[in-house]
């Protein structure tokens, strides 16, 4: 009998309903021991586990110290755009851990793309919130392919006292704030602008026209693309640095952006970040495995790795967006004490960024190349 084996039969032995809490306490130290000693005998000297993630969205200390802790080498590679995770797979290239992104996992699953998780070499997992496990089920069931690992909002941020100057009015909750002609042709003399990423955009913009990107048509797509080319309003830079820098500076009064950019750039308290009243753009990146991972015993030790409330704690603070933890417990709440949450009420308003079809895609790409040729700010 293999140590993994051995561990699932003996603590089966203790089971809840014999022992009550003392029993499941028992049940989970013995799985953690046989954890501990299961992945020391599959992880050899000189392993290496290879993670491709996005860029600038991990603490690396949180590397070093697994590292030390294990002996096991992290090869640590960056991407960009969930396109760009896609065409490195397609182009052969092996990695142990992932972090896509929610709307692509319904295709990596179809396409048998990802390794079904083994939970019980996860035992942080139990720390991660069911919400968030609870939304991702409806992709295709991918709580059982991946864990999540950050999330985040794309709202508006304003800097509050230019907007309000530039409006002559108070600063509204709404989309309408940007996508109001009247309000977008007041904003120009403070420094709004369009996020540069296409399909966010558009996604948003039909939102708060009580439209849906994924169902709109090559000719839907080319008129809500128009509308906003109509607003006259300049895209932002599509470097993260870059926005980051220009709201900090007060250059961008008004712009779409992820919660974690924002809190980055809120360095003089100037700036607020809005879920508007229409809905709000939300993200899950998970953590999976691919199903050729070369070294897929190194793999889970490092997702748990991550999912240790300290780690992942330490990871938040870093990237400024939110980890996957139960902050409704408070052990981890304490962890993360200032932490800005959306309400109940605001997190009900959000949305998944829905995966379009090929043909959709090139008619977003095909239209937003108008709006690419225009000066930036």
């Amino acid at each position: 009998m293999d140590l993994l084996n051995m561990a699932l039969s003996l603590s089966r032995k203790v089971t809840p309903s014999s022992q009550g809490k003392r029993g499941k306490r028992l049940r989970t130290s013995l799985l953690a021991g046989f954890w501990m000693a299961f992945t020391a005998v599959q992880v050899t000297a000189g392993d290496v586990v290879r993670v491709h993630n996005w860029a600038e969205y991990i603490d690396p200390e949180v590397i070093d110290d697994f590292e030390r802790d294990t002996g096991i080498r992290v090869d640590y590679s960056q991407f960009t755009t969930a396109a760009e995770l896609e065409a490195d797979l397609a182009a052969g290239q092996r990695y142990d851990v992932i972090v896509p992104t929610d709307f692509q996992l319904e295709r990596m699953i179809k396409a048998n793309q990802l390794l079904e998780l083994d939970l019980q070499l996860l035992p942080n997992r139990a720390e991660v919130s069911d919400e968030l496990l609870a939304r991702l089920s409806s992709k295709n069931r991918a709580e059982r392919f991946v864990v999540p690992y950050m999330w985040g909002v794309a709202g508006l941020v304003v800097h509050q006292k230019a907007a309000a100057r530039a409006l002559q009015g108070p600063v509204t909750n709404s989309w309408g704030l940007l996508f109001d002609p009247a309000n977008a042709n007041s904003l120009k003399s403070c420094g709004a602008v369009l996020h540069n990423e296409p399909e966010q955009m558009l996604s948003v913009f039909l939102n708060y026209r009580g439209k849906n990107l994924r169902s709109q048509s090559a000719r839907g797509i080319e008129k809500a693309t128009r509308e906003l080319h109509d607003l006259g309003i300049p895209l932002g830079s599509s470097g993260f640095a870059d926005l980051v820098e220009q709201l900090a500076q007060g250059r961008i009064c008004a712009t779409v952006t992820w919660n974690g950019i924002a809190s980055l750039a809120n360095q003089n308290g100037e700036l607020r970040f809005m879920i508007p009243q229409e809905g709000g753009l939300m993200f899950i990146d998970s953590l999976a495995i691919p199903r050729d991972a070369p070294n897929k015993a190194a793999a889970y030790r490092f997702i748990n790795h991550l999912l240790d409330p300290r780690n992942a704690a330490r990871n938040a603070r870093a990237t400024h967006f939110t980890p996957s933890l139960d902050l409704t417990r408070e052990r981890n709440r304490r962890l993360l004490p200032d932490i800005a949450l959306p309400s109940q009420e605001e997190r009900r308003r959000l949305f998944f960024l829905e995966r379009l079809s090929d043909s959709q895609k090139r008619a977003v790409d095909t239209a937003w190349s108008q709006l690419d040729g225009r000066d930036r700010m």
